[in-house]
């Protein structure tokens, strides 16, 4: 399963599985005052539609108005959710679509009203009072400075799941199913000395894979989808002075595989996990009975295995769903859910609230420090439709399409601590996470800006846009008009491209294809590459320069921006962009001789850059080109190749950390063997500067560096999988 969620490079697809209906329990408080209160009427009970206008697509058709709230307003009770989606379905079937999702699911038994209770957050109250609920809190306490931030995410304060953190002084490691626990100082010294190895599964039998690691103060979080439970599994631990583990919990929250080649699934913010959950509905037995994912807590084996499947705490009611803005075939409910995981155990699953709104299937998602961003894009079946107009759209032009060609999309903001979402008529479509920032009250994002009757020809170079907006225009009501600024950028050249924000400039630049292969021996030099520098303060005047490689990854390092590519097989070139500068430049380029990118998560690159412009940059790489794939997993021995750039941005090879190479096949030495969770589907490879020191993960291995006259030199290194001392 895991190998196709790879291919589909489906982002964080959590969605629910067998839950129960909800309605308010006659002996609540909240229930009795609904009751009192004046009859809600149900919008869609017995709802005819006029017919489809199919001389345009579906998101342009205003016989499917009456199936969207420009205005946000949340669906009043559950029979209204259930008969909206029913005539949501009755008019994708007009249009001929039907969703493979459409499968019937098995669904549970509801429970005895005594095995559930509603969160106090989901009070029926809300249904009418004049202000909306306040659904999800967040913390204001600033991080834990026990965690120093070794992870290269997207947003200062918004840590995303990874495979190695920092506990004081302890660095942790999440490697087939387990945590592998390494003191850095050992006796008060720098060294490194493994003082614990515990498996985050409980048997060897689990079919579950362990993906991603947070955390905050001493707790570390675990996230793994189990297929044994359809289900994600979250395992609370703590790490104790002595750098030994203890589980605290493990809940679940019913969801199909979350698993994405590009995001992460989850992050910490202020001790909080958050998690983004898109439930498709199309794929749900939602006819006669509302079904939403519920949390609960992990019940123990039977003396065979089997496990007492416990009904769980919803996550929210039909009552709590924001109704879409747009016009849409096949709706998903995305899904912000934020636990507190502090003081969870077996025997309780943590308090988590969530915020809820329909809207469509293709999207892309940011998460800053107080809000969750999500930017949404009509989907193939609601933008397809056959006409004369449609037949001749993809003409070759030249002209920049003008605003009002562009499909429409739609940008709501879920803020972090619950209150009211708010939205924005956007146009053009982000390629991913990373074409995305919000900083000092202004959202912008590059977008592909593609005609509405048209879409991208694999191959034609991309057409660009850059768009921002100050925050204060977004509200709780969508108009037809397109909201924020547009200003055409130059295209890539390419039809793919890698871009990234800093606080002053957006860097994107031009790679060959979807693929990160390098060139093989007597293949043809590939042509300069391209990269465009945009001042966010004048996005008008963007430079244009030519570097001698393709684009493969952008990332920022300290005051530069840089880039991987290939121009030819002699090996891997990393360039520098020097944004201080008022015309930014290619500081230097270096190629890495018989050295090859092997890993492309975000994660995977790191560096440790000061404020004068001195510094290391690392990443994973091998000496065969054919290992470069540079996939998303990666379950062989990478090395760690470091970088120095100088004052001016100037690069020089610092070295090689070089890992154990074994036979797969012959047996391990050590002993230690895999049993749950065996492919490193996020890779294993990753660069760690701190506390002023070069360590690098690489595969099993952990290895200290120090960098003497240029070169970083192999100091000490462990192997996780050793006999314990």
């Amino acid at each position: 399963m895991k190998l196709m969620h790879a291919a589909s490079l489906a982002a964080l697809m959590i969605t629910a599985s067998a839950c129960s209906s909800l309605r308010p329990w006659p002996s609540e408080p909240e229930a009795q005052a609904f009751a009192q209160a004046a009859p809600l009427v149900n919008r869609f009970a017995n709802i005819e539609l006029a017919a489809p206008d199919e001389s345009v697509p579906a998101y342009a058709d205003p016989a499917l108005d009456p199936l969207r709230a420009p205005t946000l307003s949340r669906f009043t009770s559950e029979e209204e959710f259930l008969d909206w989606l029913k005539a949501v379905r009755r008019a994708a079937k007009q249009r001929g679509v039907y969703s493979r999702r459409d499968m019937p699911v098995p669904t549970m038994a509801a429970p005895p009203e005594a095995a559930m209770s509603l969160p106090p957050a989901m009070a029926m109250a809300d249904a009418v009072a004049s202000e909306p609920e306040i659904v999800v809190t967040g913390s204001s306490i600033p991080a834990d400075p026990a965690n120093p931030e070794i992870t290269n995410n997207q947003k200062a304060g918004v840590d995303e799941g990874g495979i190695v953190k920092q506990i004081g002084n302890f660095l942790v490691v999440l490697q087939d199913g387990r945590l592998f626990v390494t003191d850095i100082l050992p006796g008060g010294e720098p060294g490194l000395k493994l003082t614990d190895r515990a498996d985050v599964y409980r048997s060897s039998a689990e079919d579950t894979w362990y993906d991603e690691m947070l955390v905050s103060g001493r707790t570390i979080l675990v996230t793994g989808y189990s297929y044994d439970e359809n289900a994600s599994e979250f395992t609370v631990l703590t790490l104790g002075d002595d750098g030994k583990v203890t589980r605290q919990a493990t809940f679940y929250i019913s969801s199909d595989d979350y698993y994405s080649g590009s995001n992460y699934a989850s992050r910490m913010i202020d001790g909080k996990l958050v998690i983004h959950t898109p439930i498709y509905t199309s794929g749900q037995v939602w006819w006669d009975a509302f079904d939403p994912p519920e949390i609960r807590e992990w019940r123990k084996e039977g003396p065979d295995g089997e496990r007492e499947h416990m009904r769980g705490r919803p996550l929210f009611r039909a009552e709590d769903i924001w109704m879409p803005v747009q016009r849409v075939l096949e709706p998903v409910i995305h899904t912000v859910t934020v636990c507190d995981i502090s003081g969870v155990t077996d025997a309780s699953a943590p308090a988590c609230t969530a915020t809820a709104i329909a809207g469509s299937e293709d999207h892309e998602f940011l998460v800053t420090k107080d809000s969750f961003w999500l930017w949404m894009s009509p989907a193939w079946s609601e933008r397809s439709s056959e006409t004369e107009l449609t037949a001749n759209a993809c003409e070759p032009r030249l002209s920049h399409p003008q605003v009002h060609e562009i499909t429409p999309s739609v940008l709501v903001k879920l803020p972090i601590d619950g209150a009211q979402p708010s939205v924005l008529s956007v146009r053009g479509e982000p390629q991913n996470q990373f074409s995305m920032d919000m900083d000092a009250g202004t959202f912008r994002a590059v977008v592909d800006w593609n005609t509405a009757a048209c879409g991208q020809i694999y191959g034609d170079p991309a057409k660009l846009t850059f768009f921002d907006t100050p925050l204060s225009a977004l509200s709780a009501t969508l108009t037809d008009a397109p909201g924020g600024s547009y200003m055409p950028l130059p295209s890539p050249g390419t039809s793919d491209y890698e871009a990234r924000f800093t606080e002053s400039h957006l860097v994107y630049g031009a790679r060959d294809g979807w693929g990160s292969w390098a060139p093989e021996e007597g293949d043809e030099a590939r042509e300069d590459g391209r990269a465009i520098i945009v001042p966010l303060a004048n996005p008008a005047w963007p430079f244009t320069l030519s570097v001698p490689h393709g684009v493969i990854r952008a990332e920022r390092a300290g005051p530069y921006m840089a880039l991987t590519g290939y121009r030819d097989a002699k090996g891997l070139s990393v360039s520098l962009i020097d944004l201080r500068k008022d015309a930014p430049d290619v500081a230097s380029t270096l190629v890495l001789e018989n050295r090859f990118e092997s890993e492309n998560r975000s994660h995977s690159f790191n560096s440790r850059i000061g404020a004068d412009g001195k510094g290391l940059i690392g990443l994973p790489t091998v000496t065969r080109s054919e290992e470069s794939e540079r996939w998303w997993w990666w379950s062989e021995s990478s090395d760690l190749s470091y970088l120095a750039t100088d004052a001016d941005g100037k690069l020089s090879k610092a070295g090689d950390l070089i890992a154990a190479r074994r036979d797969p096949e012959a047996e391990n030495p050590t002993g230690y063997q895999c049993e749950v969770s065996c492919v490193d589907w996020y890779g294993n490879a990753r660069p760690i500067f701190t506390g002023g020191r070069v360590l690098a993960l690489v595969n099993s291995e952990l290895i200290e560096g120090v960098l003497e006259n240029g070169t970083v030199m192999e100091v000490r290194r462990i192997d996780l999988t050793a006999p314990r001392d």
